[in-house]
């Protein structure tokens, strides 16, 4: 039988600003989604000390419940580890490492285990420097030890760090054309985006008809699930993507470049909130989720989609709306769980995603005509076909979208000599009367 593992949590109050309540609830929150039983809180209002973080008095009183880790709220330095671990042989941890423990146990892609691993090296190569330091410091020659020390374990972790990086470009590279591809098949790009624990995989599932897992617990989603949508006359692709949470460093989020390109190179992004947040949480933590968007390099046009609208009163709800009304503009209230306000968000993202037009397209009435009508079916919505002497074709699409389907079209499929019945050389797109577009195309806008 497994033994459960168990934690203290500790918690430093500065004496100029209290601790809120959702501080303590959000580490006990990520600390049992570890599979952590918290065996107690310790608190003490002070500045920081600088060797344990908190007074030796608080580190004992921690060490007397018997866990098998002490978890901070607030950042560790490497010097700060190395001391609690030599003076009371406790491991120690900080939120972000608890947060990484939590990655590393649900990364089940190789992307997301590459991910996770370069995350966690960035974070410990500073520490392993510093602690390397330490360890070899009554060995170094040298007068009081300013000799030189093995540098072996920095050097290895800056070599494991480049090697991933290298094989995450070409994860990059390949979702890159996986997401080319998908908008040559007329797809639109949708990505939810949002705080950890707001509701975004019971949207998902809600939206595209699936059962991926939604659990009441953070980072529930670490890999990006995609499925198609179709609403009104439209289709278009949804991806779940992992949450954010509060202080976010910004090296992780360089580390999750591959996943969080899903929302970057999305046409529209579907920001959740959990509106049943307490009013002084909400509004940061939406703040939270903006600056992470920024820093990823986002953007995507916004919709902001409050969930969880059936855990709190009309009232109540008005009051976050007026207080989000910046940071939340034209907002739209949805309940997940019970399927509230969903016509209305598909209605939203109708109207927030890239316009279709209506094309007049005219083709040659030739074996490579006919493959570019069959390849224009499957990006656009045909209105009406007619044959003669030319076919001309009026489709609803994106223009962007048509104009490579003929170009692609007309690459994949050569022409033929009709006086020797063999395959000729491909015409430029000049003679093909492909370009330029616009005087080809007869334009209405739809």
């Amino acid at each position: 039988m497994r033994r459960e593992k168990t934690a203290v949590l500790l918690f430093r109050e500065d004496p100029r600003e209290p601790l809120r309540p959702e501080e303590v609830t959000e580490l006990r929150g990520l600390a049992e989604a570890a599979g952590y039983a918290v065996l107690a809180e310790v608190f003490q209002r002070r500045g920081r000390d600088r060797r344990f973080q908190l007074g030796r008095g608080k580190i004992v009183e921690a060490a007397s419940y018997g866990p098998e880790k002490l978890i901070f709220n607030e950042p560790l330095s490497p010097g700060q580890i190395f001391n609690i671990g030599k003076e009371f042989e406790l491991l120690a941890m900080d939120r972000f490492n608890l947060i990484l423990e939590i990655f590393a146990s649900r990364a089940s892609t190789r992307e997301a285990k590459l991910q996770v691993e370069l995350a966690r090296l960035s974070y410990e190569a500073p520490f392993v420097r510093t602690i390397e330091s330490l360890k070899k410091l009554s060995e170094r020659p040298g007068y009081r030890g300013s000799g030189s020390y093995d540098v072996s374990m920095y050097r290895d972790i800056k070599g494991r760090m480049a090697k991933i990086r290298a094989e995450l470009r070409g994860v990059e590279e390949t979702g890159v054309r996986r997401r080319e591809r998908r908008r040559e098949f007329g797809f639109d790009l949708v990505a939810l985006a949002g705080y950890t624990n707001a509701g975004k995989s019971t949207l998902f599932n809600r939206l595209a008809e699936e059962a991926v897992a939604a659990k009441d617990q953070p980072f529930t989603t670490l890999s990006p699930t995609t499925r198609a949508v179709a609403a009104g006359d439209r289709r278009f692709l949804l991806t779940d993507t992992v949450g954010f949470i509060d202080d976010l460093p910004l090296f992780l989020i360089k580390a999750f470049r591959s996943t969080l390109a899903e929302i970057v190179e999305a046409d529209l992004v579907l920001l959740v909130v959990d509106l049943s947040d307490p009013p002084e949480v909400l509004r940061e933590r939406v703040a939270s989720c903006h600056d992470a968007l920024w820093d990823s390099g986002c953007y995507a046009p916004i919709v902001s989609v409050l969930n969880k609208v059936d855990r709190i009163t009309l009232e109540e709800a008005a009051e976050r709306c007026e207080l989000l009304k910046d940071l939340a503009p034209s907002p739209v209230l949805v309940s997940a769980r019970e399927g509230l306000g969903l016509d209305r968000l598909l209605e939203l993202i109708l109207e927030r995603l890239p316009p279709l037009e209506e094309f007049i397209v005219c083709l040659p009435a030739s074996e490579a005509g006919m493959g570019q009508l069959s390849r224009l079916y499957d990006v656009a919505e045909p209105l009406e076909v007619r044959y003669g002497e030319e076919v001309e074709v009026l489709l609803r699409g994106r223009r962007e979208i048509v104009a490579k389907a003929l170009k692609g079209a007309e690459r994949q499929v050569p022409e033929t000599d009709p006086e020797h019945g063999t395959e000729a050389e491909p015409k430029s797109e000049a003679e093909a009367d492909l370009e330029p577009l616009p005087h080809e195309v007869g334009v209405t806008k739809g």
